[in-house]
């Protein structure tokens, strides 16, 4: 088949290193080693050599107009000066891509003439719907977070929210299939209006040949990160309030008094890290925590094989509707998980059988599960194995392929419909 993959949000660097720009990539290279023909479209790919050379389909950039960049910068200038958060209303300037962003699609597409269109959605987003109808194939909508209710609660504020809330809405029903990546928020879309035989439940998954790290990678990281000798608990990810690293360091500050071997290895970068820095001084652990930063999707695996233990530390949040990219990468390096009890984690990581679960937000419970593992190598050996054997059935593969298998059908009726307009015409 000829897909057309579209996102344009513009926070989402496809070549980056966020969770997001992964998730992309990995779908998009499964479905072109599948043997489709996949073309990507996306407002901000800072590296098409790299996205290409990762995934073997073709990108193509729709940056933001001249004069959308300049409102931007107009619209943060004018929050500075009112004392409001930089962010707040930005949602506009995306809002006002999809001009430029569906002129490119719409020139992109012509040539590749298209099977079907599967976009990432985004805040604002209507090329995908404009693109589907347009040549009569089908729309298939990727749902990873309801984004107005996201924007207004963590991030800085929509400019129009009840505008927003209902254009979001609309964009969810009119698609042909709406994939959702996990049980909470296939529930939120049904309960906004989506018909639930057009939703579809495809998590986040992984591939596993990428960690199958060796002793030798191992031994050279530890060597280098002076970890030779010590536990090592484990992060990767974003430092958000939604992820819960703080709670995890106030754990681990607890463990490292117990046992001054303990060691703490947090991989990623985000807006709490200055905070998480403080926070490691007070609680007097600067020679006991490492903060690696943020780095390429490749060099994960080595930084997973270095732990011992590896946390999803999430805290208690009413609408949990994620789908934890980290826990199937932390499965996939066959490394023992410790996270919370709380929405889909809770069906991928089966307790004392590939990981230890505890009550969200329980520094307590989780310091429990963390002197657990500490003290029984055993333990941790079997559920590390558990772990990458469970997780060998979902891969980034397998997800392509129920996403073609579902859209089949969905092509065979456009065309009937297709040709039955033209008859009649």
């Amino acid at each position: 088949m000829k897909i057309v993959y579209l996102c344009l949000d513009r926070g989402i660097d496809l070549s980056g290193l966020k969770g997001a720009s992964i998730h992309v990539r990995s779908l998009v290279r499964a479905l072109a080693e599948l043997g489709h023909d996949v073309l990507v479209i996306g407002t901000k790919v800072g590296s098409p050599d790299a996205f290409e050379a990762a995934t073997g389909a073709t990108v193509v950039r729709a940056p933001l107009a001249g004069w959308n960049e300049a409102l931007g910068r107009g619209i943060t200038a004018a929050n500075r000066w009112l004392g409001r958060g930089p962010g707040r209303g930005r949602d506009v300037v995306q809002g006002l891509h999809n001009t430029e962003f569906s002129r490119v699609v719409e020139e992109s597409a012509a040539r590749l003439q298209p099977s079907f269109v599967y976009e990432r959605y985004s805040l604002w987003g209507a090329a995908g719907e404009r693109l589907a109808r347009k040549w009569s194939i089908p729309l298939v909508l990727e749902v990873n977070a309801p984004l107005t209710d996201e924007e207004q609660r963590y991030r800085e504020g929509l400019a129009f929210p009840s505008l927003a809330r209902w254009a979001e809405r609309r964009i969810w029903r009119r698609a042909d299939l709406l994939v959702a990546v996990s049980q909470a928020l296939q529930r939120h879309v049904e309960r906004a209006g989506v018909v639930p035989g057009k939703v579809r439940l495809l998590p986040n998954a992984v591939d596993s040949r990428l960690f199958q790290a060796g002793d030798s990678e191992q031994v050279a990281l530890r060597s280098r990160l002076r970890l030779d000798g010590r536990f090592v608990v484990g992060f990767t990810g974003s430092f958000k309030v939604w992820h819960g690293v703080d709670i995890l360091l106030e754990a681990f500050g607890r463990l490292h008094g117990e046992d001054g071997s303990a060691h703490l290895l947090l991989v990623g970068d985000g807006p709490m890290r200055e905070g998480l820095e403080r926070d490691t001084r007070r609680l007097g652990l600067e020679g006991a925590v490492t903060l690696a930063g943020a780095v390429p999707h490749e060099e994960v695996p080595r930084y997973l094989a270095a732990m011992d233990v590896a946390v999803a530390p999430y805290p208690a949040l009413g609408d949990f509707y994620y789908s934890p990219l980290k826990l199937y990468e932390y499965m996939a390096a066959g490394r023992p998980v410790v996270a919370s009890r709380i929405g889909q984690v809770a069906d991928v990581v089966r307790d004392g059988v590939t990981g230890l679960l505890y009550e969200p937000g329980n520094g307590e419970e989780l310091l429990r599960c963390l002197r657990r593992l500490r003290s029984d190598r055993r333990l941790r050996a079997e559920l590390g194995v558990n772990a990458r054997l469970a997780c060998e059935e979902n891969t980034w593969s397998r997800s392509a392929a129920r996403v073609v298998e579902w859209v089949e059908p969905l092509r065979d009726r456009k065309t009937l419909v297709h040709a039955a307009a033209w008859s009649e015409a």
